[in-house]
């Protein structure tokens, strides 16, 4: 069973939002308040999802293991990572954090053909 305490832990000690979190699953902000109140478990995507942008692995979010070791090479860890760490990520995401799905693919399109990479 989903552990809400050790992620919300997880989730508070890395400065991550519910917000964040359920913008990332593609959820409303109630989502995290649904697995506090058992009203609902994350999926086993959820899971994977919720467990790289923690660091962490699914079987320590389920209870299955005390080690909450990230997974070695996590690129979702590393952009966490850069983004806590870089300023003009920070901007960027700041910008983004509000867009519409449109205005993010328009924005990546736009990266893309700055970089020559169409």
């Amino acid at each position: 069973m989903f552990d809400y305490d050790r992620f919300e832990q997880l989730r508070r000690s890395k400065g991550i939002t519910k917000k964040f979190i359920a913008q990332s699953l593609g959820r409303s902000a109630t989502l995290c308040q649904d697995w506090k109140q058992h009203k609902s478990q994350p999926s086993p995507d959820q899971l994977r999802q919720v467990a790289e942008i923690l660091g962490t692995s699914p079987d320590y979010l389920m209870g299955e293991t005390e080690e909450p070791a990230p997974a070695a090479g996590d690129e979702l860890t590393q952009m966490l990572t850069a983004l806590r760490e870089n300023e003009d990520m920070r901007m960027l995401f700041s910008l983004a954090k509000d867009a519409s799905p449109e205005d993010l693919r328009q924005a990546v399109k736009i990266i893309k053909a700055l970089r020559g990479n169409d």
